[in-house]
């Protein structure tokens, strides 16, 4: 993720465009951010299905085409949440074209992808963020603050679970060709943060996936170890009941946390427990995820702020993703680069 000068000051509101604007996530959760966020405007919206029923459109300009939308010299800034297996080429056609973007997660359905949009992104001087939302919760931050202090807390045991019920067969996410499955859908919340407590990564993956007869991991487990002797776990799941869970097993002590992956204003707090079983409370200010991440985003593009999630971490939880799906597909261990150290706060 770059930063530099990108031609707006403090004042600036940041012109956002949304292709795919029909989607579940935009229309809930990421356009009534933007269009609650001081620091972005809503201009343009594109649906290849239709543009007449789509709220949030009084003052925005609406396209029936994609590329149409991404070239246009009233959008600064992209918002990408379309079928997974279509943000790489979405992203380069925007990065290519002047646009700063935004794009759901996965960034891209392989290693080497997202490191490309990554190199893309910085060579045309543009910022790129993947939609983790997750990341910029305050009560995100304060407890990776507490699990990242590696010498004191010692983490020993990750657990980490992401499930529910898609009944929509037509939702992209059952299509294999689209970058379908649970894995991939709900994966970086939860390796993310696993890495980050780690601070490296895994030595070696194994992976065991259930398929649909789609042929996509309907739900998908990974055992992932780390040369210090960590050791994690991860469940996902479209065929099970809804459920967010983040368990951290210290040596003494631990952190668990329920809704952990899409935090509302509520979830502002978490408890350490020691041996005891005594409780250190940590809370946070209330905050909407979604709004914080368009903040965040068009404050990268005014240079108002250095990055708090890198695109190098991007690149990494997709290089632990693919390594987990090969693992399934072969039934065997998959070695990774191990004990190299992740500097996540640094690097573009």
């Amino acid at each position: 993720m770059l930063r530099g000068n990108h031609g707006f000051n403090n004042a600036t509101k940041i012109r956002i465009g949304v292709i795919g604007a029909t989607s579940y996530v935009a229309q809930a959760a990421v356009i009534p951010a933007i269009i609650e966020s001081p620091k972005a405007e809503l201009v343009a919206m594109a649906s290849r299905s239709t543009t007449k029923r789509l709220p949030h459109k009084r003052g925005v300009q609406l396209f029936d085409d994609y590329e149409e939308l991404m070239q246009s010299g009233n959008v600064d800034a992209v918002y990408i949440p379309i079928p997974n297996a279509l943000h790489a080429e979405a992203t380069r056609f925007a990065l290519l074209k002047g646009k700063h973007v935004l794009c759901e997660k996965p960034l891209a359905v392989s290693e080497d992808e997202a490191r490309e949009l990554g190199t893309l992104a910085y060579a045309n001087k543009r910022v790129l963020m993947e939609a983790y939302m997750t990341h910029y919760h305050p009560r995100n931050q304060e407890l990776m603050k507490v699990v990242s202090a590696r010498d004191s807390v010692k983490v020993r045991h990750i657990h980490a679970g992401f499930t529910g019920t898609l009944e929509r067969k037509e939702d992209f996410r059952w299509r294999l060709d689209m970058g379908g499955g649970s894995l991939r859908d709900v994966g970086v919340y939860l390796i993310a943060p696993i890495l980050e407590a780690a601070g490296q990564l895994p030595e070696s993956v194994y992976g065991h996936a259930v398929l649909s007869a789609s042929g996509v991991d309907e739900s998908f487990t990974g055992i992932l170890s780390f040369t210090d002797g960590m050791t994690a776990s991860i469940f996902s799941s479209f065929t099970s009941g809804e459920g967010q869970f983040l368990r951290f097993t210290f040596e003494k002590g631990g952190i668990s946390l329920t809704n952990a992956f899409t935090p509302t204003m509520e979830d502002n707090i978490f408890e350490v427990s020691d041996l005891s079983g005594k409780l250190q409370k940590f809370k946070t200010r209330p905050a909407n995820s979604y709004l914080e991440m368009v903040n965040h985003f068009c404050d990268m593009i005014c240079d108002r702020e250095s990055p708090l999630r890198p695109l190098s971490s991007t690149v990494l939880i997709q290089k632990v993703v693919d390594h987990l799906l090969i693992s399934a597909k072969h039934n065997r261990i998959e070695y990774l680069d191990s004990g190299v150290p992740l500097d996540l706060a640094n690097s573009h």
